[in-house]
């Protein structure tokens, strides 16, 4: 009713009653429009001086961004290519005896209300509360950086120039030295110094939950070259706090989750500003990746641990928000609308009977050099707390992964281990890891991983049998006759055995030297085409033979010759010079002629054996 009609409401009090009436109408009418927030003051570093005064917002326990007070030291010109640093002293009572702190980088610094920056670097091992501020300036140079069309889920493979030169890549990324290198982070970023006299990013604590130690270690040595520091302090918040934040705010904890579910990794920063949809924390790279699509929630801060090596924030994510879509030398950018791809896991232990839990569930991030090791983590992990005995072990793994517009693709091994199931050794030599070498690392096509389930059936014991020599019957061989070799074979804790097999004689090898080797099936490289696809080189990693088998590899002087999308065998020397120029150039790779035949054992077999068959040119 209006107040003109209202007895009670005296006449003179009516303009003012009316005057606040249509403002309380025009907020509540901004208000639904979206209110503009408010312009961001900042100040360049041409105006910072030394002894300025201001503050700090970040978390120091809960969600909500509290004060420090900072005193500017002096500004380090040119301390990264087109980027200063502003030295500044934190003089707060958590900081005098914590030091820089890891999981603070990002925390916005202002001096007279303008914003200057972010608190992002600082000196492990130093005694005095004193930290690197990156300007503000070079942080919203990347705020609104476009992403490139179809850059999430899909990620770029790795150009073939980049392959680690100790193995090429037209060996079809099997060997295993290739395997190695895809797991080794090194040579992709330099490690960054953990040094005291060095000034370096604030690291970027991994918060890890439901990890063994022993994984958490491992999984530290390879994420140390990318400047992640793993802390075991417990993972995600889960829906127990699904009442935080729900969305960031300048100060406020982030989480970057690389592994959610049964087992977490989380890397905890903090908010420098939100501009709308887009902001931008750390002050400083996560992983020198560039653009990337990793997933990022609120987070709360449980506690600030202080140590003489490297203080740290113990955190937990809270609610799913975006994703972090760039990640560059002054900042990490995450875009709230952003929807990121993460690969769930399955894994499912079956033999043994009493295991506590026989089922896991992990999501791990969709990146080409993270996913690897995470996926072995959450493998080991899960293992090790199920089937933590240090007992001989003999184990299937099925693995499945589903590569989208290739659909599932799947292999078996058989491996023995010496240490346990879970040791990380034996599980990285699974061909779960060359199928996803061969995702991210081909040169074909951008693939995206949809899934993975892996089935681990383990029984206790050591079914392996020792391969200790190979001697012929007789030597005296001509075309149409069959050889007969003994082999010596020892049995792990029983006697030693003989066993004969047959090699015909074909009328081929007629006044030729034939050599013999025989070796465990998985220890066996199969000739195959040079790849010209993706499909290519996951028949290539699904082909071979088992390691429960012995194969004989025969060697003639004839070579062949790998092609294109073919092999071609017994080629003359004159083919072979004609089709393998001097300067290679991709076109073919020659080999060393061989025919190979199985022989299943039913245990897993070690060692090797070599003998030579002279063969008379006519039969005698």
């Amino acid at each position: 009713m209006s107040d003109d009609w209202n007895p009670k409401v005296p006449r003179a009090d009516k303009p003012r009653r009316t005057a606040i009436l249509t403002g309380v109408i025009a907020g509540c009418l901004l208000a639904s429009l979206g209110a503009a927030p408010p312009t961001l003051k900042t100040m360049g570093i041409e105006e910072v001086r030394a002894g300025m005064r201001g503050y700090g917002l970040t978390v120091f326990q809960g969600t909500k961004p509290e004060r420090f007070d900072i005193e500017v030291i002096g500004v380090l010109h040119n301390f990264r290519p087109d980027q200063d640093l502003v030295l500044i002293k934190t003089p707060h009572p958590l900081l005098n005896h914590a030091g820089s702190v890891a999981g603070m980088s990002g925390s916005p610094v202002f001096i007279n209300d303008r914003m200057i920056g972010a608190y992002a670097y600082g000196w492990n091992f130093g005694k005095d509360p004193i930290a690197g501020v990156t300007p503000i300036a070079n942080m919203l140079k990347e705020l609104h950086r476009p992403s490139r069309p179809g850059a999430f889920p899909i990620h770029s493979p790795v150009p073939v120039a980049n392959l680690p030169k100790r193995a090429a890549p037209r060996e079809a990324f099997l060997g295993r030295e290739r395997r190695d290198a895809f797991f080794s982070l090194a040579h992709v970023a330099p490690a960054r110094a953990h040094a005291g006299g060095e000034l370096v990013p604030a690291a970027t604590p991994l918060i890890v939950g439901g990890m063994t130690p022993q994984v958490a270690r491992a999984l530290a040595d390879r994420l140390a070259p990318l400047g992640l520091e793993v802390l075991e302090a417990g993972g995600a918040a889960g829906a127990a706090h699904e009442a935080g934040p729900a969305a960031f705010e300048n100060g406020s904890s982030i989480a970057v989750q690389l592994l959610t579910g049964d087992v977490q990794a989380t890397g905890v920063g903090t908010v420098t500003y939100v501009d709308g949809t887009r902001s931008v924390a750390f002050g400083h790279s996560m992983l020198d990746a560039g653009e990337v699509g990793l997933p990022t929630a609120t987070s709360r801060v449980l506690h600030v641990l202080a140590s003489e090596r490297s203080s740290f924030k113990i955190a937990e994510a809270l609610r799913p928000h975006g994703a972090l879509v760039h990640d560059r030398q002054s900042a990490i950018v995450i875009d709230s609308d952003a929807k990121p791809h993460t690969i769930p896991i399955v894994l499912r232990i079956r033999g043994l009977k009493g295991v506590p839990r026989d089922t896991w569930n992990v999501a791990a991030v969709s990146h080409r050099l993270l996913t690897p090791s995470l996926v072995l983590s959450a493998l080991a992990s899960a293992l090790g707390a199920s089937i933590n005995d240090q007992a001989d072990m003999m184990f299937r793994a099925t693995s499945t992964v589903t590569i989208r517009g290739h659909g599932p693709q799947r292999v078996t091994d058989e491996h023995f281990s010496p240490g346990g199931i879970a040791h990380m050794g034996a599980l990285a030599q699974l061909r779960l890891f060359a199928l996803l070498e061969a995702a991210y690392a081909n040169p074909f096509e951008e693939a995206i991983v949809d899934r993975i389930e892996i089935e681990i059936d383990a029984r206790f014991g050591r079914d392996v049998t020792e391969l200790l020599g190979a001697q012929l019957a007789y030597d005296d061989l001509s075309p149409g006759d069959t050889a007969r070799v003994a082999l010596t074979l020892r049995p792990y804790a029983g006697p030693i055995e003989q066993r004969v097999i047959e090699i015909p004689i074909p009328q081929a090898w007629a006044g030729e030297t034939v050599e013999v080797e025989i070796a465990p099936g998985d220890e066996v490289h199969i000739e195959r085409p040079l790849p010209t696809s993706l499909k290519d080189v996951l028949e290539t990693v699904k082909s071979g033979y088992p390691a429960t088998s012995l194969v004989l590899s025969e060697q003639r002087k004839g070579r062949g010759l790998s092609l294109l999308g073919q092999v071609v065998r017994n080629l003359p020397g004159s083919a072979l010079d004609a089709l393998s120029p001097a300067h290679d150039t991709g076109r073919g790779a020659a080999f060393v002629m061989q025919t190979r035949r199985m022989i299943p054992m039913g245990r897993v077999m070690t060692g090797r054996a070599k003998f030579t068959l002279t063969v008379r040119k006519e039969k005698s």
